[in-house]
């Protein structure tokens, strides 16, 4: 029998019932939902206007029975390939490996404009969960600026108008909201990423465990991106990654999205599983109440070096990283970065040499002003800012205001 958002409410409501009566259990319906598991996207609930299938990644105790229906968006999408009107489905989750999927099918889209599908998921006796699944137009260019969001989001730096670059926003789920991820500017040359923009903030910590799944960006050409699925670029690079998986751990669908190729560089593992991993963890303690805004990028004084990823495509391998921070100072002024004075912000820069360091620690030998590092890479960043106020602060260089001895 399918049980849907109701009657998951309604046993839900009985077991709360008997365990207090008999003075068993105090119940919750979190601590239910939490102890029986949980249902998210597995890489995006966001597709393209083709026809395809998307993964709903099923995580729970042993044994946990839980039912799912299409309770919107059934002319278009079913739980079975061979049966479009497929639009409920019950199982048991059979490992604790998060290897547990419900895929989703779904027909092209022709029509003018996006379509919602909503799924209520419900594991028996715990918290109905609803997942949405958003389609988009042919038309659809994921594009952050023509989507109007370069007055509002912070983080992303001016738009340079280049034939070979590809810009593009990566959504997920996040507490019933369909939350910006990161963005990205992909050079289909050089097949990286000049760089990713995101908003850094406690809500999009949590407890889901590291992907490790690389694979390509669906929103870009396969035959831009490097093949990085079986292994890492040749050589001794690792499959660098410009916003870190350990940046977004709220749930899997956020962290499945930072293993896309798009978010990969060849990097030096000497480098890699060292002083950059420990500046992320910098990074990461400079969050604040207010939103911490980052820029990570990869950066070619020349492009004479090369690798290849396991189809043998040439890849250059990028001589500098860097990355540009953002913040108010007080970091609970519940105030926009845009609606705040010189004094109440700040920022820093960091410009990393791809080679080896003798400090696994970042220290202030690679702290820049944000100024210093536009000059160098031609990009302008956190352009939202009143231009006198800019002035002050991209011209700041403070590392120990950032945790930098």
């Amino acid at each position: 029998m399918i049980l849907t958002k109701r009657y998951c409410k309604v046993i839900w409501t009985y077991v709360c019932f008997v365990a207090f009566t008999l003075g068993v259990v105090s119940c919750s319906e979190n601590d239910a939902n939490e102890s029986q598991g949980l249902a998210t996207w597995r890489t995006s609930s966001e597709v393209s206007a083709s026809e395809g299938s998307a993964a709903i990644q099923i995580s729970g105790t042993l044994g946990a029975e839980w039912n799912a229906e299409i309770v919107e968006g059934t002319s278009w999408c079913s739980f079975k390939l061979s049966d479009p009107t497929a639009s409920t489905k019950s199982g048991v989750v059979q490992s604790a490996a998060n290897m547990n999927v419900l895929d989703v099918y779904y027909k092209t889209n022709s029509e003018s404009s996006a379509r919602k599908a909503t799924i209520e998921f419900c594991f028996v006796g715990g918290t109905p969960q609803t997942l949405t699944l958003t389609q988009l137009t042919s038309s659809s260019t994921n594009d952050p600026y023509t989507e109007g969001h370069a007055k509002a989001w912070a983080e992303l730096p001016v738009k340079e108008e280049d034939p070979n670059y590809i810009y593009l926003t990566h959504f997920a789920g996040l507490d019933g909201r369909n939350v910006r991820n990161f963005s990205l500017c992909y050079d289909k040359e050089l097949h990286v990423a000049h760089w990713v923009a995101y908003p850094m903030h406690t809500a999009y910590r949590g407890s889901a465990s590291r992907d490790d799944n690389f694979t390509y960006d669906p929103k870009i050409d396969y035959d831009y991106q490097p093949n990085l699925k079986a292994g890492s670029y040749s050589g001794s690079y690792d499959r660098g990654h410009q916003i870190p998986s350990a940046d977004r751990t709220a749930n899997a669908e956020l962290n499945a999205q930072t293993f896309y190729a798009t978010n990969m560089t060849p990097q030096l593992g000497s480098l890699n599983r060292y002083m950059w991993a420990n500046l992320e963890t910098k990074v990461r303690d400079n969050m604040c109440a207010d939103t911490l805004y980052v820029v990570t990028g990869c950066y070619y004084a020349d492009t004479n070096t090369t690798t290849t990823d396991k189809s043998g495509m040439k890849c250059p391998v990028p001589t500098n990283y860097f990355k540009v921070l953002l913040r108010t100072k007080n970091g609970q002024t519940g105030k926009k970065v845009t609606e705040c004075s010189a004094d109440e912000l700040k920022a820093i820069g960091f410009w990393v040499e791809q080679r080896s360091y003798s400090s696994t620690q970042p220290s202030t030998e690679i702290c820049r002003s944000v100024a210093e590092i536009e000059q160098i890479t031609g990009f302008t960043f956190f352009p939202n800012i009143d231009e006198e106020v800019a002035k002050v602060v991209k011209a700041q260089n403070a590392p120990s205001q950032w945790g930098i001895q």
